[in-house]
């Protein structure tokens, strides 16, 4: 019997304010972060995806926590 695990999976990019005009940000798409949580969820375990602000879709029995910046993950 294989052990279901808990998986925490880090997607898409953060936003790190300049100040209340600009941020500082990169190119992530959160894909990688998608791809891993189904293959995870596809396997047994259980997922939590916190993800960047992204327009990527993650499967619906994931656990997504939206955050906007590194330090609200």
């Amino acid at each position: 019997m294989k052990r279901r695990l808990r998986v925490l999976i880090s997607a898409g990019p953060t936003r790190e304010r300049i100040d209340p005009v600009r941020f500082i940000s990169n190119y992530s798409t959160g894909y990688m972060g998608g791809q891993l949580a189904a293959e995870a969820l596809a396997r047994g375990h259980r997922v939590t995806v916190v993800r960047g602000p992204t327009t990527e879709a993650f499967p619906r029995s994931a656990r997504v926590i939206p955050v906007e910046d590194a330090r609200s993950m």
